[in-house]
């Protein structure tokens, strides 16, 4: 590997100082690093090359420094062309993020000898009224009534077949990615992201026997807002992206491309599971 992209959440701390320590170290060791815009102004580099979305495929990874949020961004940005991802986080839990502060170099390295493995994670489109270019998602989509009070009134439909009403604050339609995200939240289970499935979790759903349902990836679900009182918003991995009024309908089916994500085999998702969700972690007791 010889060419990196960089980009950043600009506003966390460590985000000049894990920059410049990147760029250094690949000035040293013959790995070229080009900034987004908004890096180089952070930086104060003029000197290194600009990449972007339209430029993207010049880079052979593309490092994202910050959280999962940002790992969500450059997905939306970047995933469509091919060009895999690694995280680097300056956050807290950090799930999708891959390399630590203390890992960097180590993790730089790696890189530059190709002494990774790529996974590649599914992602789902989501098509809304009116003449719009489709919506990417790593993790889900939520619709939902917003801080309204009251139930959202959204109906179900899978390749054409009526589902199930939902009288519910709003559905989750989830990656097995996103399967330890919002979707864990309201009960729905975890999923392996080597697998290719669409799962749907009520949020706070009124009627109990309601419990999330998975379809198989091939599915095309319709999701048709009831509500005649309010507009359901519809977010994309954490972002408001449009509404939709009763009887207009949101279009989800698995995008026609993979995310990839760069890994190191040092790590697992089960490892993940266990370090950052304490999972399965056995209450200790005071003796």
């Amino acid at each position: 590997m010889k060419t990196i992209g960089i980009t950043a959440h600009v506003d966390r701390p460590l985000t000049r100082e894990t920059t410049e320590r990147i760029v250094r170290w690949g000035s040293q060791n013959g790995l070229e690093c080009r900034l987004s815009a908004d890096l180089i102004n952070l930086v104060g580099r003029r000197d290194l090359a600009i990449f972007d979305e339209a430029s993207c495929k010049t880079c052979e990874a593309i490092l994202t420094l910050g959280g999962d949020g940002s790992i969500l961004a450059s997905a939306r940005a970047f995933g469509r062309y091919g060009v895999p991802i690694v995280g680097i986080n300056l956050g807290k839990l950090g799930f999708l993020t891959e390399v630590s502060q203390d890992r960097i170099e180590d993790s730089l390295r790696e890189l530059k000898d190709n002494r990774f493995i790529i996974e590649e994670r599914m992602v789902l489109e989501a098509g809304l009224p009116g003449n719009r270019p489709p919506i990417a998602s790593l993790n889900d989509i939520v619709i939902d009534h917003g801080q309204l009070i009251g139930l959202a009134k959204i109906d179900l439909f899978s390749d054409g077949e009526f589902v199930c009403p939902y009288d519910a604050d709003g559905i989750i339609i989830s990656t097995p990615t996103g399967s330890t995200a919002y979707s864990l939240s309201v009960g729905g289970p975890v999923i392996h992201p080597e697998m290719d499935a669409i799962e749907v979790s009520p949020i706070s759903p009124h009627t109990l026997t309601l419990r999330t349902i998975m379809f198989p990836a091939d599915s095309v679900l319709r999701i048709r807002s009831g509500s005649s009182a309010r507009r359901l918003r519809v977010a994309s991995d954490g972002q408001l992206v449009g509404e939709i009024e009763i009887g207009e309908e949101v279009i989800i089916k698995r995008a026609d491309y993979k995310l990839k994500l760069i890994k190191f085999e040092s790590s697992s998702f089960y490892e993940v599971l266990r370090t950052k969700l304490h999972w399965g972690a056995r209450p200790l007791f005071n003796t």
